[in-house]
């Protein structure tokens, strides 16, 4: 019936008086809801709905990969940024990729396999510090998916489609994905050695991952296969709580997660934002309002890419960087006609989909959490530990292998991230929870994304549903450019191209684009309002 879809003409927006979530796959937002239901904070639900999409989204993220995450916690009023992120194995330098015949770190296999999975470390953080139920009772949802197996979501199946030659080829993941040669949407896919991980983490939690069976078990896997990582890296890994980023936007004060995160892109490029004197100018949709926001993306990965790298070492001017006085000076520097010509950082990254997961909670009391969980690309590195049912991440291969990079690679180097999660505050408290995946492209959808809520009043999932853009180079691609979702319309991609941008059209429904979620605290009609991408297999339910 046509008065159940919301204004974009899909879905509505989830809407609760109590308690929210959202998450890329449904029934991992339904293990979030649960928890909430049966007394859970917004902690516990975060940690179930992670467990679970470890599950239920392999492909994008699990115990083999990083997280971070921002927390509002109600009771002090305050928020606080975790970065779970695993640094560089202690045998991971030059002259080792030297000695393997590498002269750049590769996407795949035991070499791309080099730093510490953080995610666990995540979860047990955040359970430690805000939970209230047993580890136990959270981590449920996810065993009895990986015991009795789950139906395979769309993205799932094309992920085990796109890898199935890269999963084939390593003999530790072939037996945990690539047992037969396609899998069909909605068929029961089966995890027991995850199931039996899942438990022995529930029970022993940090000693059994990083101190006991689990580490020596990726270590022989890691010797087997080329990789640095060792038994002792596990052992020598700590995530840590940090104060987010903040700065100013329109009303209300924006958060992200600090360096080793990217997250400062978002910031820089809302900085700009909110100082242009052009706004009116800027109709939603319309190619100045793409260019300019393109154009604010490129002068923010710009400092990105001056400035992003461990932040034990390297400590960025955020101050100045966040100035208002120098968002009035970049906003300068773009021309509202013309594209500002590519730098060759620039032109040199791949804006990959980041296979990752995004989700938030809100609970009863206030509290809520925005947390990122990721592998990097499809399965990570593709090295599978089948006695745990896991992938390894590939994030390590962000490092460059020359000196006096902020992304060069040390030995128990964090590496460069692409992954970060995102708050408003409207005094002092969350007005806004969101967040995506999509590897460089999560600053430039939480941008849009951030604009259409935030700035334009505009209804959650019709924010999500609308047509997105993404810059930087893709795969087959020489030059930079922006990808954009065909639905945006001629005039605006023509606009685009008359403006000197290399336009590349995507389908109506990029997945590409990011799986965004996002929960708006309208507190003048005392309401949660959740949003789940259309692009993904996700759910935004209230209790």
């Amino acid at each position: 019936m046509t008065h159940a879809l919301g204004p974009s003409g899909f879905r509505p927006s989830g809407r609760s008086v109590r308690a929210m979530v959202t998450a890329p796959h449904a029934l991992a937002a339904q293990a979030g809801l649960d928890t909430l239901r049966s007394g859970g904070t917004a902690a516990d639900a975060g940690v179930a709905i992670a467990a679970a999409l470890s599950v239920l989204y392999p492909h994008m993220t699990g115990i083999g990969g990083d997280a971070f995450f921002l927390y509002y916690d109600a009771a002090t009023r305050g928020v606080s940024a975790y970065n779970a992120s695993g640094a560089s194995a202690a045998l991971a330098d030059q002259a080792f990729y030297e000695r393997a015949g590498a002269s750049s770190i590769p996407a795949h296999g035991g070499l791309a396999a080099l730093t510490v999975p953080g995610a666990v470390d995540a979860w047990l953080a955040l359970h430690d510090r805000f939970g209230r139920l047993p580890l136990e009772k959270l981590l449920e949802p996810a065993i009895t998916h990986a015991r009795s197996g789950a139906p395979i979501a769309r993205s799932f199946a094309r992920g085990l489609f796109e890898e199935h030659e890269l999963l084939v080829r390593d003999d530790g993941a072939r037996p945990l994905y690539a047992t037969q040669s396609e899998y069909a949407i909605g068929e029961p896919f089966v995890q027991p050695a995850l199931a039996k991980t899942l438990e022995n983490i529930a029970a022993q939690g940090r000693s059994w991952w990083y101190e006991g069976e689990a580490a020596a078990q990726v270590e022989k896997r890691a010797r087997s296969v080329g990789s640095p990582l060792r038994a002792t890296d596990f052992a020598a890994h700590r995530g840590f709580y940090c104060e987010p980023l903040r700065s100013r936007f329109g009303r209300r004060v924006s958060l992200t997660t600090p360096p080793n995160s990217q997250g400062i892109v978002l910031l820089l490029a809302q900085n700009v934002n909110d100082v242009t004197s052009a706004r009116e100018e800027l109709a939603l949709g319309s190619a100045a309002h793409a260019h300019y926001g393109i154009e604010a993306i490129k002068l923010a990965m710009e400092d990105r890419d001056e400035w992003i790298g461990d932040p034990r070492y390297l400590k960025p001017p955020f101050e100045e960087l966040l100035s208002d006085g120098r968002a009035r000076v970049r906003a300068g520097d773009i021309d509202l006609y013309r594209a500002r010509p590519e730098r060759d950082a620039a032109a040199k990254r791949i804006a990959s989909a980041g296979d990752t997961t995004y989700f938030a909670c809100v609970d009863e009391a206030g509290n809520a959490l925005s947390m990122i969980q990721s592998l990097y690309f499809h399965f990570g590195s593709c090295v599978g530990v089948p006695e745990l049912g896991i992938v390894l991440q590939n994030r390590g291969c962000s490092f460059k292998l020359d000196e006096g990079r902020p992304t060069s690679l040390a030995p128990g180097r964090l590496p460069f991230h692409t992954l970060m999660a995102a708050m408003l505050l409207d005094d002092d408290k969350p007005a806004l929870v969101y967040g995506t995946m999509g590897g460089e492209g999560q600053p430039q959808t939480n941008l849009q994304v951030s604009v259409r809520i935030a700035e334009r009043g505009i209804d959650p999932q019709t924010a999500l549903d609308a047509p997105r853009w993404r810059h930087g180079r893709t795969w087959g691609e020489h030059i930079a450019g922006v990808a954009i979702e065909a639905r945006a319309g001629e005039a605006c991609i023509a606009g685009l191209r008359a403006r000197g941008h290399n336009v590349i059209v995507t389908g109506d429904w990029e997945e590409s684009m990011g799986h965004a979620g996002a929960i708006l605290i309208d507190r003048a009609s005392g309401t949660l309002v959740g949003a789940s991408d259309l692009r993904s297999d996700g759910a935004a339910l209230g209790t």
